[in-house]
């Protein structure tokens, strides 16, 4: 089958656009711009047109678009004058994993380096699966992607109600924030709704103790305060941690050599799952000691460790992950100075939160706020990122707006005993280099 993908530059769409080629279809797309996915897509031998056209056609028998594409895509219209099959990302996704063992991991946080470790330990203990994931992870083939003969693992992406038409063998449910609530009629209970039926459809199902809106759809909880495997205590020693935990009564010591306390509830996901499909605990607990980070959950660069000169880059976009983001570099790097650069992601999140973000920046010590990265939507009246720097002015915070991430560069300049946190889900990641090579070159 000869397959185009409209949007194939992103994480998602291009480890579909991967399997796809790898499992004998013709496979090619288009993208804005060109990335390190397609140049990943174009080493394969895929095609790839850069720009949108009706031009950019190669007689299909199947369209994918992403939920990003705008219905006057002249590739989506082509493809309805031709009378070629159209469907979506999450539909092709749903098609390829039916009928075989499936382990999901969905909800607003944690999703990404949740299915991350997933896929470690199925891989570890020999259960050779295939992995989609909405994230890079060293540990993968292709870093989105591993092409295997077992299970499939995969991120579940919960931004659009048709998450729910999934039937996963087993289910993470890392939490519900109400994220992209205006895709579900801004209605919490149709939000809701979607979780129970995906939650139905699984033969097993653990979520998050202390989760309001979705604790109940478990058969097993991990938490902090109860559940079928709860945190005991924790250490940390900067980027490791060992944590104790008890699973169904019985207690067990977790390593990671990854920080934070969110990653310790994410591995906690996990061994629960396994151990209620039938694996040894033990065996998930020594395969997670060796999973490393996925890029840009806390990636760490050295601009000068003789001065205490750091800097983090980091997807946060939800005021929950920003304050476990701060919390954790607090605890990574202590005594050290943190300055935020943060650029809001989406008009309708950021209206939405209604003074989350500035509560949850709160605890840096020096703030920096860029102006929304929209991702394909369009403005919204009085909504700016200027709201976020008014309401942090309002508890007696100092922060600055600026406009555009160009003036950034211009404005934070690398001093000792500091750590930068560049945060976003948008293009921040492109400024945070350019600050990384100009600090180092400096």
């Amino acid at each position: 089958m000869k397959i185009h993908f409209v949007g194939i530059g992103g994480v998602g769409m291009s480890s579909l656009a991967i399997h796809c080629h790898m499992t004998g279809h013709d496979v090619y797309g288009s993208d804005i711009l060109r990335n390190e996915h397609t140049e990943a897509l174009e080493k394969l031998g895929v095609k790839v047109f850069v720009g949108h056209s009706r031009e950019n056609w190669l007689k299909p028998d199947l369209l994918v678009h992403t939920p990003a594409v705008s219905a006057n895509n002249p590739e989506l219209l082509r493809a309805r004058e031709e009378n070629v099959r159209i469907i979506t990302r999450f539909e092709l996704l749903r098609q390829l994993v039916e009928g075989s063992t499936q382990f999901a991991v969905t909800g607003s946080d944690g999703k990404t380096t949740t299915t991350a470790m997933l896929a470690h330990v199925l891989k570890a203990t020999g259960a050779d699966p295939t992995v989609f994931l909405g994230g890079m992870n060293p540990s993968l083939e292709f870093g989105n992607y591993r092409k295997g003969s077992g299970p499939f693992v995969y991120e579940l992406d919960e931004s659009q109600p048709s998450f729910s038409i999934f039937q996963p063998t087993h289910l993470i449910i890392t939490n519900a924030r109400r994220d992209h609530l205006e895709n579900f009629h801004g209605d919490e209970l149709y939000y809701l709704s979607c979780f129970e039926k995906l939650a139905k459809s699984a033969q097993n199902v653990v979520t998050f103790h202390e989760d309001r809106l979705t604790s109940h759809l478990g058969h097993h909880t991990f938490g902090l305060n109860g559940g079928t495997c709860v945190l005991l205590d924790r250490e940390t020693e900067r980027f490791e941690q060992v944590a104790t935990i008890r699973l169904n009564g019985k207690t067990h010591t977790l390593r990671l050599r990854v920080p934070g306390l969110h990653n310790v509830l994410n591995a906690m996901a996990v061994v629960t799952l396994l151990w209620a499909a039938g694996f040894n605990p033990e065996d998930v607990i020594g395969a997670l000691s060796s999973f490393v980070g996925t890029y840009r959950r806390f990636t760490v660069t050295t601009i000068d460790e003789s001065k205490n000169i750091y800097v983090v880059d980091d997807y946060a976009h939800t005021p929950d992950e920003i304050a476990w983001l701060i919390r954790t570099s607090r605890e990574v790097f202590t005594g050290l100075k943190q300055v935020m650069v943060f650029q809001p992601h989406r008009y309708t999140r950021l209206a939405r939160e209604d003074g989350n973000f500035a509560r949850a920046l709160m605890d840096a010590d020096e703030i920096y706020v860029t102006e929304v990265y929209g991702a394909f939507e369009q403005v919204l009246p009085n909504v700016s990122a200027r709201m976020i720097v008014d309401g942090l002015k309002h508890h007696g915070k100092k922060a600055e707006y600026v406009p555009s991430p160009e003036e950034l560069l211009k404005k934070v300049k690398p001093a000792p005993n500091t750590v930068y946190l560049f945060v976003g889900a948008g293009d921040i990641i492109d400024y945070s280099k350019r600050f990384i090579l100009e600090s180092i070159s400096t």
